[in-house]
């Protein structure tokens, strides 16, 4: 799997003005960030790629726990992927294990991709 590298929300540009492209697992996880942050529903191509995570209240004694259920639903349309939430707000701060790597990341929330 190969892709274009997502900083920030918009496309890496190299030093020649070619989109930067990673592949494998730095395409694995960089997609399950993107499934994470995207408004589900809100990308035209696939309509199933994102997360509801926007719905919960950042207030609720159990805001980390919903957090994590939800991005795991969201992440079971990939094989082998799923994340524990270490924290919950603003940026959310996780551990994406994909096959046997993990890698602790942060993700933000997009709107529509």
């Amino acid at each position: 799997m190969t892709d274009v590298r997502i900083k920030d929300g918009d496309a890496v540009v190299d030093s020649t003005g070619n989109y930067e492209i990673i592949s494998d697992m730095d395409a694995l996880f960089q997609r399950a960030q993107i499934c994470i942050g995207a408004r589900l529903g809100g990308f035209i191509y696939d309509r199933e790629t994102g997360s509801d995570i926007r719905s919960i209240d950042a207030e609720s004694d159990l805001a980390k726990e919903n957090a994590e259920l939800i991005i795991n639903e969201a992440l079971a349309q990939f094989e082998d992927t799923r994340a524990v939430v270490l924290e919950y707000g603003e940026v959310i701060k996780l551990t994406i294990t994909i096959g046997g790597e993990s890698r602790n990341t942060e993700v933000h929330l997009y709107g529509n991709i």
